[in-house]
């Protein structure tokens, strides 16, 4: 039965092959001007074939306003991705081009173009009968280790209620084929992001989790059930996981890993391209983060969700008086003491009150909280210190002066850990 989700968007399938009845995951590759899609294709090609037939999905996209060259490499691309199919020599390995062209300006980008495939690819799924089959989310400048295909598909054998998963990830920090600032750049970004991700574990934030659009993944079940992926140009992964972990059965796929590029990008207006163009502009500078003491200040919020659940609501607001100023001022702009009784009368233990809060201070709001405790209070930092004075307080293993090299690949050994 097809869901009513696909009624909604007035959705029409883009590809004309009928899916393979044995098709049990479909990777989905936005791309864009872009000129490292047959190595990306390669990468999946070379990897080990899982029990189900895979497709990939390539949503060859531009706006209405692309430029001439742009439209050439749409062309060029589309041309890669037969010539990918051809190289397969495998029934059960199929690569596929939508060309998504002239799309409406305000609407085009990389969030557009995911939806555009994620729907066909949930879609075709539906038709067969298969809800559970896997949507993977990919980048055109992507890699992966060749057991990222087979690793997808066990996850679900093994667990079948999962709703979806991050994978884990590895951006290349050495080599020759970006200049020695991008490397240096790189390593202190996804520091940032892994020491992001650890100090919300270490205050017991309980939807910490990486959200990396080219290491992601969900059922088409899971994924027409949370209205599908969205259409912003930028975050459009950390906006899409979230609106899924919360409701739990989410989990971490460490047995495998993506590796994303490092490349600048003036494409989006934030993430990983930007970062690193900006870097770029200032190589000498050290990629700042959040300071470390923000995160302490939420301690006492989590720490006292019993508290909250069971008090009135002037008891609350002069407890709110004990808090941090930042915390203090940010929660009484949300009309706090009201949230918590408007949060109480729809609950009826402390577990489902709880659950309930944490709908409410979900990951939007954490990072709503942290930019303004930083526009307001705190000063962001360079990475290396406040990475380093996390890794203090979680007890990772690191030499003596570690460098940016050193941290990271310690938080990526806590990541995998975890």
């Amino acid at each position: 039965m097809i869901p009513d989700y696909f009624l909604k968007y007035g959705f029409k399938p883009k590809l004309e092959v009928e899916p393979d009845l044995k098709l049990g995951l479909i990777v989905v590759i936005p791309s864009y001007n872009e000129p490292n899609l047959e190595k990306s294709l390669e990468s999946l090609l070379n990897c080990k074939q899982p029990n189900c037939t895979v497709e990939v999905i390539t949503v060859i996209n531009y706006p209405s306003d692309a430029l001439a060259d742009v439209v050439e490499n749409a062309n060029y691309c589309n041309e890669i991705v037969g010539k990918i199919n051809s190289q397969s020599n495998n029934p059960n390995l199929q690569f596929y081009s939508i060309l998504a062209s002239e799309l409406p300006k305000k609407q085009a980008g990389v969030g557009l173009a995911r939806k555009i495939g994620m729907d066909e690819a949930a879609y075709r799924f539906f038709t067969i009968n298969n809800p559970k089959g896997i949507i993977s989310c990919y980048d055109a400048d992507s890699n992966c280790m060749d057991n990222y295909l087979v690793e997808l598909e066990k996850l679900w054998i093994d667990n079948p209620k999962t709703n979806a998963c991050s994978i884990r990830y590895e951006h290349p920090i050495s080599g020759n084929e970006f200049e020695p600032s991008i490397y240096k750049g790189i390593t202190q970004y996804e520091l940032h992001l892994r020491y992001y991700n650890q100090a919300s574990r270490f205050i017991k934030f309980p939807f910490a989790y990486h959200t990396i659009g080219s290491s992601m993944a969900c059922c088409a079940e899971s994924y027409v059930k949370f209205g599908g992926m969205n259409r912003h140009k930028a975050g459009e992964d950390f906006y899409f996981l979230q609106k899924i972990i919360p409701h739990g059965n989410f989990a971490e796929l460490n047995n495998t890993s993506v590796f994303p590029s490092p490349r600048p990008s003036n494409r989006v207006p934030f993430g990983t391209g930007r970062a690193m163009l900006k870097h770029q502009q200032s190589p000498e500078e050290s990629i700042l983060t959040y300071d470390f003491n923000s995160f302490f200040t939420l301690i006492p919020l989590f720490e006292n969700i019993e508290f909250l659940y069971r008090s009135e609501s002037q008891t609350i607001n002069n407890w709110l008086k004990s808090l941090h100023p930042a915390l203090q001022e940010n929660l009484v702009i949300y009309e706090f003491a009201k949230k918590i009784n408007e949060i109480k009368a729809n609950t009826n233990s402390i577990e489902s009150f709880r659950k309930r809060f944490f709908f409410w201070f979900d990951a939007f709001m954490l990072l709503k909280y942290l930019n303004f405790a930083h526009e307001n209070y705190f000063q962001r930092k360079p990475v290396d210190g406040e990475s380093m004075t996390l890794a203090k307080e979680i007890g990772l293993k690191l030499p003596q002066n570690p460098s940016s090299i050193d941290l990271l690949k310690s938080y990526r050994v806590k990541d995998y850990q975890d």
